[in-house]
């Protein structure tokens, strides 16, 4: 009779588990498709790149001694966060996920989350999850960028510590367009 009993615990036990592993894969996997639903609704390319089920914001400051051989290259790295500036550029275990390009109000832009472990060895900075949002622009001179901003490569870039969230990148793809303009008008000013 104990025996059944503690069958009928570790079979109740085991039941529970697999329903909470099977509502929190379905709760992720919807969380997911939002970057490829915004995609088609706007008429923008989706690249789903190393974005996975398990993909999440565990880590906003994720620093550890490691070095990064860069034995191989990420063609995910090296064809959308082809960057030196902070974020990029650094750390190990770089990753690209959820890519969102297009054009919006003329400017083209690309938004995706980025993921580096921090290595305190090469002193790299504190790695994490970031929200990347970048506009083309052929302006060369900034001057006054805010700490979460930089220009390289003809590409203004934004990045906050969190996932990307796509409710927030036209508002973002906005801001950057300011700042492109009103470098745009110093420069025309001071000619």
């Amino acid at each position: 009779m104990v025996v059944l009993l503690i069958f009928g615990i570790f079979i109740a036990i085991v039941a529970v588990t697999l329903l909470l592993v099977f509502i929190l894969i379905r709760h992720v996997n919807k969380a997911n498709r939002r970057y490829e639903t915004f995609a088609k609704q706007y008429g923008y390319q989706f690249d789903k790149a190393q974005g996975r089920a398990a993909y999440r914001d565990y880590s906003r400051n994720n620093t550890k001694k490691v070095v990064n051989m860069k034995l191989v290259a990420n063609p995910y790295v090296e064809k959308y966060a082809n960057y030196t500036s902070y974020p990029f550029g650094r750390g190990a275990h770089l990753k690209v996920a959820y890519v969102i390009s297009g054009t919006y109000q003329h400017v083209p832009f690309r938004a995706f989350t980025y993921q580096f472990t921090g290595s305190s060895i090469e002193q790299s900075g504190p790695g994490g999850v970031f929200s990347i949002v970048m506009i083309q622009t052929e302006t060369a001179h900034f001057t006054d960028l805010p700490d979460n901003v930089f220009y390289e490569n003809k590409t203004l870039c934004e990045y906050l510590p969190e996932n990307l969230n796509v409710d927030t990148i036209h508002k973002r793809i906005e801001n950057l367009i300011k700042i492109k303009e009103i470098e745009d008008d110093t420069e025309t000013v001071s000619k």
